[in-house]
């Protein structure tokens, strides 16, 4: 089955009410209803799913009702979408974290009533990484359910230099950051390894991750191999001792992750991936509305760094292996 893990949908119902929530921000970029041109896509490639996400555009609001209210809206509009087109789209939901007591709520309502994919997240929530020990809680439960979470960047939320602020590099390069930082102080924190259950999903090949692969796993090698007193600045390497890494393979963290393909635009992307975390981690990922459906699926089937049975295992096999539509 050929599902694609990335796509955005924004109904208007949902926007006008963020605007009315106070995010000013959301005017404007609320779609149509008319989904027929996004059907004929997933046609036209032979797509038979695709999971929906309200990530990307910054919907956070900042108190506990809107959050809620904004949350439960979006996730029943995701509904009524799914069952209007017999289950061609399905969705990853949103919870209203950092309120955890309420976001525990809305993600067993997403996952047990709406019958959803998983959850989505950005890498932040209200300027907290998602390894903020106060989201405990919630992710016990995540992983008590064995739940996917499908890990986004926010443009205004960025975990990267203010300089990226400006010139539009918060989406350019800064997406790409967001998603990295994200995968590694999920591991470097031990929350990947607390809740082991928990399927991470990350977006665009988990950022700048298969390209700084060897970089990463030199600095952990120096990390655990050099003591605190050997390292540059003394205390330089001593976080390394309140995480669960390991000297014989300090990467493998990485690799119990997922990541989708949404990187069309980087041919050279899918060499650095088969050196890293491996094809047989990838999922197929379009970021519609933001890049085409059609133009990944052709990325994939003509990209000259993957074999016949790498494009079929990226394309038909491992989203279908991880969610079992």
């Amino acid at each position: 089955m050929r599902i694609d893990v990335h796509a955005h949908y924004y109904p208007e119902r949902y926007t006008d009410r963020l605007v009315d929530l106070g995010l000013n921000q959301a005017r404007g970029a609320g779609q149509s209803p008319d989904l027929s041109s996004r059907l004929k896509a997933m046609d036209d490639t032979c797509t038979e799913v695709q999971i929906l996400s309200s990530a990307a555009l910054d919907t956070q609001v900042r108190n506990v009702e809107g959050a809620v209210e904004a949350a439960r809206l979006v996730n029943d509009l995701y509904a009524e979408t799914s069952q209007q087109h017999g289950g061609r789209f399905r969705a990853f939901g949103w919870v209203p974290l950092p309120y955890v007591d309420e976001a525990i709520s809305e993600m067993q309502r997403c996952l047990d009533q709406l019958g959803f994919a998983g959850i989505c997240f950005p890498t932040l929530f209200h300027e907290r990484p998602l390894d903020d020990k106060a989201f405990d809680p919630f992710w016990a439960e995540m992983n008590r359910r064995k739940a996917k979470a499908y890990v986004h960047p926010v443009g205004s939320h960025s975990m990267c230099h203010h300089g990226m602020g400006d010139f539009g590099l918060h989406t350019a390069i800064g997406s790409m950051a967001q998603v990295q930082m994200a995968a590694q102080r999920i591991v470097y924190s031990g929350l990947s390894a607390r809740y082991p259950d928990i399927e991470f999903i990350f977006a665009v090949c988990g950022g700048y991750l298969p390209y700084t692969w060897e970089r990463i796993r030199r600095n952990l090698d120096r990390a655990l191999t050099l003591s605190a007193k050997d390292a540059v600045g003394g205390g330089f390497f001593s976080w390394i001792k309140d995480t669960p890494i390991t000297i014989d393979d300090p990467m493998k963290p990485f690799r119990r992750f997922w990541y989708d393909t949404s990187v069309q635009d980087i041919p050279e992307a899918m060499k650095c991936v088969k050196s890293s975390y491996g094809v047989d981690r990838l999922l197929l990922g379009s970021d519609e509305i933001f890049a085409s459906l059609v133009e990944v699926v052709s990325y994939i089937e003509t990209n000259p760094y993957l074999t016949a049975e790498e494009k079929r295992m990226i394309l038909d096999e491992n989203a279908q292996k991880l969610f079992r539509f």
